[in-house]
């Protein structure tokens, strides 16, 4: 697999900075076929614009990329060995599945035997055989990101980037895409570096990521590490944990609006913090019966829903509202409106600092 390393990059566009003086390596991890990348990030924050300064669509102001220690700055796109996979499929509409897997193939020189054999093989390893001689317009959202796929694969690149290419899918089909790229990642043993603002998508994918904000880098690891963790609110909230609460700490007691929570955790005073508290880590119990829990507070349930053996609640503390996930329990029934106490666990609980963009 090959190493891609990036320093010192820079990219302004009109006296706006897009990229700012970043660092990043992706080397091959120890173990093999575990290393997929991800950059992930909200809209505008410079994802796209990284993955097209890798592959040479766009110029760096200063800088170096170098795959396998070598730099590639001055190398063109063509001849960089680099696919990309973007958002939209971009097929020629008036070519054939084949057709359109083979305009590289012929672009390069290679033969017909050749092409026909790269084709067959390609098209296997997509779930596409038997399609050969179809439009574009005969195919579904999935088909044409598997003949897009097919096309970069086609070409045995070194790299393969890949910019949120199954966003415009439905839920189920993206669940298979991402089945399928993780085989071709194995079956080709190639770098994949891929894009993404869907936390789900990062999960089941990467084994290393980034989060990045304005051109920079928040934070970089795995996405366990990354959630476990998150360096602040910013990126917490990406990750998925949206119970944030400012307020002051003392006598290890965090105090925000009306609501108190006692931990060993807080060791420091009299300081003001965001207090991240873990969904997973509230448990919602009934009022009556409670007096021997510890560590709870009283809420109101705003809302909840079921999903996949989970309950998702909302629970509003005075102008304050968390979010609490927790098993299905068919024994317990809850009403919206019902007063509920809410118990957390302290292992659940992080005090990260005022600014956000904390640089990793």
């Amino acid at each position: 697999m090959t190493k891609l390393h990036l320093k010192n990059i820079n990219k302004t566009y009109n006296k706006y900075e897009k990229i700012s003086n970043f660092d990043l390596s992706i080397d091959e991890l120890k173990i093999k076929d575990k290393d997929f990348f991800g950059i992930v990030g909200g809209s505008g924050c410079g994802k796209t614009t990284l993955l097209k300064i890798i592959a040479g669509l766009i110029n760096i102001d200063c800088g170096t990329i170098s795959m396998d220690e070598k730099i590639i700055n001055a190398i063109l796109p063509q001849k960089r060995n680099i696919g990309m996979i973007f958002q939209e499929n971009l097929l020629f509409p008036h070519m054939s599945v084949y057709e359109n897997i083979s305009f590289g193939l012929k672009i390069k020189k290679f033969s017909k035997q050749e092409i026909s054999k790269l084709i067959e093989d390609v098209l296997q390893s997509v779930g596409l055989k038997g399609f050969e001689k179809r439009y574009p317009n005969e195919l579904s959202g999935g088909q044409k990101q598997r003949v897009s796929l097919a096309r970069a694969l086609v070409l045995k690149p070194d790299i393969l980037l890949m910019d949120e290419p199954f966003s415009a899918l439905d839920p189920r089909l993206r669940e298979e895409m991402r089945n399928l790229i993780l085989k071709l990642h194995k079956e080709y043993n190639m770098t994949i570096v891929f894009v993404t603002h869907d936390i789900e998508e990062a999960f089941n994918l990467f084994n290393n990521m980034i989060i990045m904000k304005e051109g920079k880098i928040l934070q970089k690891g795995t996405p366990m590490q990354i959630y476990e963790n998150p360096i602040n609110t910013y990126v917490a909230k990406f990750m998925g944990i949206n119970n944030v609460l400012y307020g002051n700490i003392k006598n290890n007691i965090f105090i925000s609006n009306n609501l108190k929570i006692n931990s060993n955790k807080f060791n420091k005073d009299n300081i003001n913090g965001n207090l991240i508290l873990k969904p997973e880590c509230l448990k919602v119990l009934k009022i009556d019966n409670c007096n021997e829990y510890r560590n709870i507070f009283e809420g109101t349930i705003k809302e909840y829903s079921f999903r996949q053996g989970f309950i998702i609640f909302k629970i509003c503390i005075g102008f304050m509202e968390l979010e609490a996930i927790q098993v299905y329990n068919s024994e317990l029934e809850f009403t919206i409106g019902e007063k509920v106490f809410v118990q957390y666990n302290e292992k659940g609980l992080m005090v990260v600092a005022d600014e956000e963009d904390v640089k990793c």
